[in-house]
C-alpha cells in the first residue's frame, strides 16, 4: 500500500467505525508517514466535532410521538399539503433540520478560517503596511512573464496564478520573511499585492487547487488559496467584502 491509496481509503474512515481489512492497513500505514498522519489526526477531530454538534441539539420529548400520531391518521383524514406544512410537529422538525444545517456549516465556516499556518499568513500581510514602495524593483510585464525575472533573484518555485494573467506588474522582489524566502508582486490594479511562498515553509495546509480563502488583518483583506506546495496570497487594503467583490470579478480559469 503506498501513501495515495491510503489517503483515499482513510478519509471514508469515521471516528467509531471499526477498522478492518484495508482500511486497518491504511490506518497501521499512517504510522511510516507523519504527514498523512496529522491528516488523518485533523480529518478524525473534524469529524467528532461534527458528532458532537449533531448529539448537542436535542429535539422535543413529544417530537416524536406526535410524528408517529400524525403518521397513524386515516388516509381521508390527512390534511392537504399546505395545512400540513404549518403542522406545529412538522414546522418544529423542519427548524430543527435548518438549525443543525446552520450549525454544521458554522463549524466548517469556522475550521477553514482557523487554517494552519494562518498566524504567519496575517504575519506576512502585516508587512504591506510597513512598505514604502522603494523596496521593490520597477518592472513594466505581466504575472506570467515573472518566472525567468525572479529565477534570476534566485526564487525558482514561481507560479503565476491564471486568474491574473494580463494584469499590469509595475514591480518585483524577493524578501525573507523569518528566514522563509518570499516573491512579492506588485500588480498597478486595484493597488494589489501577490505573495508567493511553499506551505511547507510556512506550515500552511489547504485544500490543494481549493477556492480562494478570504481574511483581513488590520486593514488589509487578503486571499489565498494552496496548489501543490505553492501558495499564492493576495492583499490590498480594504475589507473583506472588497476581495470578494475583486475574485468575483476576475476571468474564472
Amino acid at each position: 500500500m503506498n501513501a495515495e491509496t491510503a489517503e483515499t481509503l482513510l478519509r471514508c474512515f469515521r471516528p467509531g467505525q471499526t477498522a478492518e481489512g484495508r482500511m486497518q492497513k491504511a490506518i497501521k500505514f499512517t504510522e511510516q508517514d507523519p504527514e498523512l498522519q496529522k491528516k488523518f489526526n485533523d480529518q478524525v477531530s473534524f469529524d467528532q466535532e461534527i458528532i458532537d454538534v449533531i448529539h448537542y441539539i436535542t429535539p422535543p420529548e413529544n417530537l416524536g410521538k406526535k410524528l408517529t400520531d400524525l403518521a397513524a391518521q386515516p388516509r381521508a383524514e390527512k390534511q392537504g399539503l399546505r395545512r400540513q406544512m404549518i403542522n406545529p410537529a412538522v414546522l418544529t422538525a423542519i427548524m430543527g433540520v435548518i438549525c443543525l444545517l446552520g450549525v454544521i456549516g458554522f463549524v466548517v465556516k469556522e475550521r477553514m478560517e482557523k487554517f494552519p499556518g494562518r498566524e504567519a499568513v496575517e504575519g506576512l500581510m502585516g508587512t504591506a503596511s510597513k512598505m514604502t514602495g522603494a523596496e521593490m524593483e520597477s518592472l513594466n510585464t505581466t504575472p506570467e512573464q515573472l518566472g525567468d525575472w525572479l529565477y534570476m533573484r534566485d526564487y525558482v518555485a514561481y507560479e503565476s496564478p491564471k486568474e491574473l494573467a494580463g494584469l499590469p506588474v509595475v514591480g518585483s522582489r524577493v524578501f525573507y520573511y523569518d528566514k522563509r524566502k518570499v516573491a512579492q508582486v506588485a500588480i498597478d490594479h486595484h493597488a494589489l499585492l501577490l505573495y508567493e511562498f511553499l506551505a511547507s515553509e510556512f506550515g500552511v495546509q489547504l485544500p490543494s487547487d481549493g477556492d480562494w480563502l478570504v481574511l483581513s488583518k488590520d486593514q488589509w483583506a487578503g486571499a489565498i488559496r494552496q496548489r501543490g506546495d505553492h501558495c499564492f496570497l493576495l492583499a490590498f487594503q480594504g475589507k473583506k467584502g472588497d476581495m470578494r467583490d475583486f475574485l468575483n470579478s476576475l476571468p474564472k480559469k
